[in-house]
């Protein structure tokens, strides 16, 4: 499997992808700064999860694709002794840990952010936060890469952001909260961040400060993740060879 990683992971070098990890974060701060000081972390991770990290994902996993594409198709692939199912995991792996990596970037210069400008937030509950988004978004990495794959890069943008920003932001501050998987990242915010999903700091005796919230979510996130990662992998694994070669060269 660790080669099957390296492999996906070379197919990303010198690649717009990667300098995606670094720029997104920065801006992500300084736009929530300059907007307003005062709640630098709650705004900032308010959009990360209604907004910028189901667009990174998206944007990782079209670019994925295309890649694919603009490489004789995947006919590469396909013509390789290698397990397709394989393939599609480390896809979903090598995109699992650069979401993992720019999420500890930004915790990083959020840090150094901090010691030039008190802009509040305590270390832990940021990490805690930045744990609590990877986890609560995995589940929409092989759900983009199979959009793309299916539809292009388009239709994963639109619907991942749709489902963020539309679904999520609507249905996360609900009781029923925990029926769309677009909200569980939101709603697990709440209490550790302080923060509405409208973006409005929770004031005290809020509902939405429940951290009883976190034992659901994340479950609910990584039972969703595997069930999901199982089920593209087999469609792609099913995919047969020959048919696949024929339907890319035409």
């Amino acid at each position: 499997m660790i080669r099957y990683v390296r492999a996906e992971h070379l197919k990303f070098k010198k690649s717009f992808s990667r300098k995606l990890l670094l720029v997104v974060p920065i801006l992500v701060l300084l736009f929530s700064f300059f907007m307003n000081p005062m709640y630098t972390v709650t705004n900032t991770f308010n959009w990360w999860s209604i907004f910028f990290l189901p667009l990174v994902i998206a944007l990782l996993s079209g670019l994925s694709h295309q890649k694919e594409q603009r490489s004789i198709g995947y006919n590469r692939i396909f013509s390789l002794p290698v397990s397709l199912a394989n393939v599609w995991y480390a896809k979903v792996i090598v995109i699992a840990g650069y979401t993992l990596c720019m999420l500890l970037f930004f915790e990083l210069i959020l840090m150094l952010f901090q010691l030039v400008m008190p802009i509040g937030g305590q270390l832990s509950n940021t990490l805690l936060a930045a744990g609590l988004l990877w986890l609560g978004t995995l589940w929409q990495i092989p759900l983009c890469l199979w959009l793309a794959r299916k539809w292009g890069l388009v239709t994963a943008l639109l619907v991942n952001a749709v489902g963020g920003i539309g679904l999520g932001t609507y249905v996360a501050p609900l009781p029923v909260w925990w029926v769309n998987p677009w909200s569980w990242s939101i709603r697990m915010m709440c209490p550790t961040i302080g923060v509405h999903p409208n973006g409005v700091p929770l004031v005290p005796g809020d509902a939405l400060w429940n951290v009883d919230v976190i034992a659901i979510g994340v479950p609910l996130a990584l039972v969703l993740f595997g069930l999901m990662l199982v089920w593209t992998g087999k469609v792609f694994a099913g995919v047969p060879r020959s048919a696949s070669i024929a339907t890319e060269v035409s």
